[in-house]
C-alpha cells in the first residue's frame, strides 16, 4: 500500500510546457528528514496534442525499505475543447514484483480495453465505462488540462473526474492566491501560484493510506511561468503531513527544449 501510495503522490509532481515546446524538471523527494525519491518528467503541449513522459526512482532509505521505479506516458490529441487519449503505459517495480498497464482507445478517444501483466501474466479485460462524465482516463492528463487553464487564465482552480478503467477519482484544484515564492538552491524568487489539490476516489475505504491523506489534506503545488517562454512550471510539490512525514518536493533542474 505505501509503495502504490507514493508513486501516486510523485505523479503529482509535474512540469509543464505549451506551443510544442518541450520542458524537462527534474525533483528531489523528502519525506520528513530523509530523501525519498529522485523524479524526471518531460513534458509538451500545443494547441492540437499533448504528452507527458515521468521515472520515479526511490533513493536512500525509503529505496531500502520501499524500492520501487515506475515510468509513465501520457499521449493524446486536443480538438478544441475535445482531449482525446491516443495511448496510455506505465510499468512499475518493486523489491518482489513487476508490473506493467496499458490504456487501449479507440479513434474517438474513449476507453475500450484495459492490459495489465504481473510478473509476465497479462490479462486483458474489455472496459465498460460508467454512466457519468468523464474527463480524462489518467491524473496526468488531467493535471495538464489543469496546467493549460492557469496559462490561459492565471488561475489553478479546476475540477475533473478520471476514469482509470477500474475506479473514479476526483480532482478538485482550489486557487490559494498569488504568494511570494523564493529558493536559494536553484535560484527563484518571485511570485507564485499556490494551489491545493485534494483527490478523492469514489468508493475508497476508510483505511485506504492514499485517497485518506490526499481527500483529508490537500497536495500543495506552486506554478510560475518562465520568464523567458512563458510555459509553467511547478518549483515545489508540499504536503504537509503523511504517515511518514511532512512530504517536500523540490526542483533540482528544468530545460526547456523549442
Amino acid at each position: 500500500m505505501k509503495k502504490k501510495f507514493y508513486g501516486t503522490l510523485f505523479l503529482c509532481f509535474l512540469s509543464f510546457a505549451a506551443k510544442a515546446a518541450t520542458l524537462k524538471q527534474s525533483f528531489d523527494v523528502k519525506i520528513g528528514l530523509f530523501d525519498a525519491a529522485k523524479v524526471d518528467m518531460s513534458y509538451s503541449l500545443s494547441d492540437s496534442d499533448y504528452s507527458f513522459s515521468s521515472k520515479i526512482k526511490t533513493s536512500g532509505l525509503f529505496d531500502t525499505l520501499y524500492e520501487f521505479k515506475a515510468e509513465y506516458l501520457t499521449t493524446g490529441m486536443i480538438d478544441g475543447e475535445k482531449w482525446r487519449a491516443s495511448d496510455y503505459h506505465q510499468k512499475t517495480k518493486t523489491a518482489t514484483h513487476l508490473r506493467t498497464k496499458r490504456l487501449v482507445f479507440n479513434r474517438d478517444g474513449t476507453l475500450i480495453q484495459r492490459q495489465s501483466a504481473k510478473d509476465g501474466a497479462v490479462k486483458t479485460v474489455d472496459v465498460e465505462i460508467p454512466d457519468i462524465s468523464i474527463d480524462a482516463y489518467d491524473i496526468q492528463t488531467a493535471l495538464i488540462m489543469m496546467i493549460k487553464t492557469f496559462q490561459q487564465n492565471d488561475s489553478c482552480a479546476l475540477d475533473k473526474t478520471i476514469f482509470n478503467g477500474k475506479k473514479v477519482y476526483h480532482i478538485s484544484l482550489k486557487d490559494g492566491g498569488r504568494v511570494l515564492f523564493e529558493d536559494k538552491k536553484i535560484k527563484i524568487k518571485k511570485e507564485a501560484h499556490k494551489c491545493l489539490a485534494y483527490i478523492h476516489q469514489d468508493g475508497a475505504e476508510k483505511g485506504d493510506l492514499l485517497w485518506q491523506v490526499s481527500a483529508e489534506r490537500p497536495i500543495v503545488f506552486y506554478l510560475m511561468k518562465d520568464d523567458q517562454t512563458g510555459l509553467p512550471f511547478v518549483p515545489k510539490v508540499e504536503i504537509s503531513s503523511t504517515p511518514l512525514g511532512d512530504l517536500k518536493a523540490s526542483m533540482t533542474t528544468m530545460e526547456i527544449n523549442k
